[in-house]
């Protein structure tokens, strides 16, 4: 199979924004095998020289941030103002890795404390797994390359990075500033590709374990392929998270928060609100509410600083969208606003109304554009039971003015992060982020990253300290 260039055209309005060569199959082991070789001597650099490095990609990743964001924004669709946003979270989490890197080395376990081990000094240490692959999403791929690449490389790793197929051309610019601030050769490979080439990169028999962030799909195949080898999958997948929006909420906010948390990345998030569960008493007037804000966004060029939305991803993308939303009418959905498309890759937000409990959408499909499912309840219960019933469950939220009535519920439900009065789309850096069920396996933030690519060992030297007097 011959590596081919491949045209990288904007969602904005088709113009060709560049090209790039994709990685070949055949090529794989050649990678792999690169990478080994720089592997064997990075493991054993100093954490501190590691640190540096990320420490001087932060500083060019911010001289080139308005430059990556206008590509990025061309590129991916995302609204300029995010895609800023975007960069300043790359920067922030190769500074904090940086620290990490230097400070998350090991402690020592306390077997001198044991009988027969009062002698003894024991090492536990955090250690690199190897040659770490990591898959990028097109949603986030600047903040999530740095998020897995950062952790990885700090801890002594080195990484076969492969951007997303639909927009590789930033993220290959961002991932460049770690080569170029003095990575050693090989330690950091960009290799762009389509799926089948993901697919092969991941399965290759010499990579030591798997960061990624993409389908429920792309996951549970992954862990097939793989599961011959135990190695160790860093896998965040999709999310069906919803909003519960109890009677006594204050609906303007819950609207505001909502529309923030659903149209992040113009609907396109693993943690976005994907269904709307609302009080049957309010459900009418939250749906007029709901209807007349989204009647004022504004779905312009992204670039421009005061466009609210922008395109999907391709146009494809938004076939699926639309398809989605009949399918959700047929099962008895109402159509309040929205669901056209016009042949590109633009598509106006949806709502449906009176979505049935057992829709696909209600449990487990997951719609990738600006569209809210609402689902009417009359009660906590069944409130609680359509949150749990789906199998994707990464971010929930619920909204009242009543916080114990608030954390009543957000407590039976069964998810990786709820978030109280405020959007799913909450994560900060700093908390544990990954989902339960199909949403994915082990998690995400600073030192947890960290954690999911590398391993604990432990060095004991018998009989080092003196002997201890004998208490008689």
């Amino acid at each position: 199979m011959i590596s081919k260039k491949i045209e990288i055209k904007s969602p904005v309005d088709g113009s060709v924004l560049g090209e790039v060569v994709n990685s070949c199959v055949r090529d794989i082991p050649s990678y792999v095998s690169k990478a080994r070789k720089a592997y064997n001597s990075w493991c054993f650099s100093a954490p501190h020289d590691r640190s540096e490095i990320l420490r001087s990609a932060a500083k060019k990743l911010i001289s080139k941030q308005k430059e990556l964001a206008t590509l990025h924004t061309k590129e991916s669709g995302k609204i300029i103002l995010q895609s800023l946003k975007e960069i300043s979270g790359a920067v922030g989490l190769l500074e904090a890795n940086a620290h990490i890197g230097q400070y998350k080395s090991g402690t020592v376990a306390p077997t001198g404390g044991l009988p027969n081990g009062e002698r003894d000094l024991t090492i536990i240490e955090r250690v690199p797994l190897g040659i770490v692959v990591c898959v990028i999403p097109f949603n986030f791929p600047i903040e999530l390359a740095f998020e897995k690449a950062s952790a990885a490389i700090v801890a002594g790793n080195v990484v076969l990075l492969k951007p997303p197929p639909q927009n590789p051309l930033a993220t290959i610019m961002a991932a460049q500033t770690l080569i170029d601030s003095g990575l050693p050769k090989n330690v950091l490979q960009i290799l762009p590709g389509g799926n089948k080439f993901s697919e092969a990169l991941c399965s290759e028999s010499g990579v030591d374990a798997v960061s990624l962030t993409g389908s429920v799909n792309a996951g549970i195949s992954l862990a097939k392929s793989t599961a011959k080898l135990l190695r160790p999958l860093h896998l965040e997948l999709g999310g069906n998270g919803l909003a519960i929006v109890l009677e006594d909420s204050d609906i303007d906010y819950v609207i505001s928060e909502t529309l923030r948390g659903r149209l992040l990345m113009n609907g396109q998030a693993c943690a976005a609100t994907k269904r709307i569960v609302v009080k049957e008493t309010i459900a009418d007037e939250f749906t007029e509410r709901l209807d007349s804000a989204l009647g004022k966004i504004n779905m312009d060029n992204p670039e421009l600083p005061d466009s609210n939305l922008g395109p999907l991803i391709n146009y494809e993308s938004v076939l699926r969208v639309f398809s989605q939303v009949n399918s959700i009418i047929k099962q008895g959905g109402k159509l309040i606003r929205g669901n056209k498309e016009n042949g590109d890759a633009w598509y106006s937000p949806a709502i449906i109304d009176n979505v049935p409990k057992n829709a696909d959408v209600a449990i487990d499909e997951e719609i990738f554009g600006p569209v809210f499912p609402i689902i009417r309840v009359k009660k906590d219960q069944e409130a609680i039971e359509v949150a749990n019933q789906s199998s994707l469950r990464l971010t929930a939220a619920v909204f009242s003015s009543d916080l114990e009535h608030a954390f009543r519920i957000a407590h039976q439900l069964d998810y990786g992060g709820i978030v109280i009065n405020g959007t799913n789309n909450y994560r900060p850096p700093v908390v544990p982020f990954g989902g339960v069920g199909l949403a994915g396996s082990g998690r995400e933030g600073l030192g947890y990253t960290y954690d999911e690519l590398t391993r604990s060992r432990f060095i004991a030297i018998r009989n080092i300290r003196p002997p201890s007097n004998t208490v008689k």
